[in-house]
């Protein structure tokens, strides 16, 4: 299998199911955490885990000095704020198919952002593909998981997720090429997690309940997306425009909700199928521009 390959198909599709797998790991993890406790101590692990790995690679720190306030604010952006928002939101009772939905809204706003700031190509299969795959979306959620009554708590921190991993996305685009991948990772993680803290002293108990199942989740949070998953995004970015990256997670839903139906049985509509193949769709037409 030749490399263009690899990474057209193989590295996207590894990517798409370790960020699917989130969801299923935050729904244990939040029995037993407040949000934004779990979460900041998720990105200080993520970055001890981080540590070593830049020591055996020797990797290079950026000599510009802007550039770690710059990976530090995609941090907060595309860790805290963007994954703040939706548990947050969820713990305070909006619901996980309503705060999908409106983040769900993110490949739009970011082809949007990505075309105004990095002028990237606006090609009408391109349009076509995100909306197709933005139709697929809302009939998958709508589906599978209904539409709870929205606060106005839960519209402002769902909203701002949506802005967290666009902007993110956008900027990481933009210094992409001024930074190696894991220091840039690394300071994203000790941003958010600086950035997390005083949140969670200050709105919650910072009270955790340990046992095996919570230790499992979070080890699987921590190493697979935190560690696989955001570097093989951060990869995407820096080698595809930052519109055809963020449509990539409109397939994270269909699979998630596959998912779901093998591990708890979870059943399948015809009409959450259809929505999937909308989705699969979408990304296809996006894809398929670049090429």
């Amino acid at each position: 299998m030749n490399k263009p390959l690899v990474n057209s198909i193989l590295v996207p599709g590894l990517f798409v199911f370790m960020w699917s797998t989130g969801f299923i790991g935050s729904k244990i993890v939040m029995q037993y955490a407040p949000p934004l406790t779990f979460l900041a101590m998720r990105m200080a692990m993520a970055a001890l885990v981080l540590a070593p790995m830049l020591l055996w690679f020797k990797c290079q720190w950026p000599k510009d000095k802007s550039l770690y306030i710059h990976a530090a604010i995609i941090g907060v952006l595309v860790h805290a704020i963007y994954l703040g928002g939706v548990f947050w939101a969820i713990s305070l009772g909006t619901g996980a198919g309503l705060s999908a939905l409106i983040v769900g809204l993110q490949p739009l706003l970011t082809l949007c952002l990505s075309v105004a700031f990095l002028k990237e190509n606006m090609h009408p299969l391109k349009i076509a593909g995100v909306l197709v795959g933005l139709a697929g979306f809302i009939i998958v959620i709508v589906e599978q998981t209904g539409i709870d009554e929205l606060t106005v708590p839960g519209l402002v921190l769902c909203s701002a997720s949506l802005l967290g991993i666009s902007i993110g996305t956008v900027y990481q685009k933009k210094i992409s090429g001024s930074i190696d991948l894991l220091p840039a990772v690394f300071i994203q993680y000790i941003g958010a997690a600086l950035f997390l803290l005083p949140l969670a002293l200050w709105l919650e108990p910072m009270q955790i309940e340990w046992n095996k199942e919570f230790i499992l989740a979070t080890v699987w949070l921590v190493f697979v997306l935190s560690i696989g998953a955001v570097l093989l995004l951060m990869k995407l970015i820096r080698s595809a425009d930052a519109g055809n990256v963020a449509s990539l997670f409109y397939l994270v839903p269909p699979l998630t909700a596959f998912e779901a139906y093998l591990l708890f049985g979870e059943q399948l509509s015809h009409w959450a199928i259809a929505g999937m193949a909308l989705c699969v769709a979408g990304v296809a037409m996006v894809l398929h521009q670049r090429r």
